[in-house]
């Protein structure tokens, strides 16, 4: 029997390599997506490797689109929490709504897909892996990044207490922190400044890129990680390491 391995924010960017990672290792996936433009690529991958593929369209923010994937996914082996959203806009301009969206996709999302999951592994004695996508912000500030580190400072605290909750079961929760990943080549050309600027604040003067992350989440879920839980796997070429 096939490992089943379900996806958040597949349709793109560092969920879609994840997506394309775990599907070359053989897992049957079970993928959230935003956009139905997105299934068309993802289809192929069922193909491509012979594994089965179920694609769920919605927005993490909608409570009953949550609910109604519990419920038509019996169960699963690992647990991908890659969908987020960001918010770049200084602290005093945020606007209530956009509190609410990143703690709804970034946090409340992964507390209620993460219960629902780990309910069932409990229930099947499955001793599986919830893998989260934090980030370097989850660790450390920045300007003009209140909601999104907000957000990925609790995902960082939500994990450690899964880690204790749940390992008394077997099942391993770890987040995994990148730095700036490069999703789009077009990046390297609209915002070159920017870009500058976070790559010397690293000290390999590197990005992320997608596939290193997505190498990093599939080792995690493997019996080499076995002791691997309630921790970061920080992935940001030195940043956090110190000036």
């Amino acid at each position: 029997m096939k490992i089943k391995t379900l996806i958040t924010g597949a349709g793109r960017g560092i969920g879609q390599a994840i997506a394309e990672k775990f599907a070359e290792k053989g897992h049957d996936l079970y993928l959230l997506i935003r956009k139905k433009k997105e299934i068309k690529k993802l289809k192929i991958l069922e193909k491509k490797y012979n594994i089965k593929i179920k694609i769920f369209v919605g927005d993490l923010r909608n409570l009953k689109f949550i609910s109604a994937v519990g419920k038509k996914i019996p169960y699963i082996d690992n647990l991908i929490n890659n969908a987020a959203m960001a918010n770049t806009k200084f602290f005093t301009k945020v606007k209530l709504n956009e509190l609410d969206d990143l703690l709804q996709v970034n946090l409340k999302a992964i507390f209620l897909l993460s219960q629902i999951f780990s309910k069932k592994m409990i229930q099947k004695k499955i001793k599986g892996n919830i893998i989260s996508l934090s980030s370097q912000l989850g660790h450390v500030g920045a300007y003009n990044r209140s909601l999104y580190a907000m957000t990925k400072f609790g995902l960082e605290g939500l994990n450690k207490v899964l880690a204790l909750d749940l390992g008394s079961y077997g099942i391993r929760t770890v987040t995994v922190s990148p730095t700036k990943t490069i999703v789009n080549q077009s990046e390297l050309t609209k915002t070159p400044k920017r870009l500058k600027i976070i790559k010397n604040k690293t000290a390999l003067k590197k990005f992320s890129t997608t596939e290193e992350i997505a190498s990093i989440v599939y080792f995690l879920t493997q019996k080499e990680a076995n002791s691997i839980t309630g921790t970061s796997i920080i992935s940001d070429g030195g940043w956090t390491a110190g000036k």
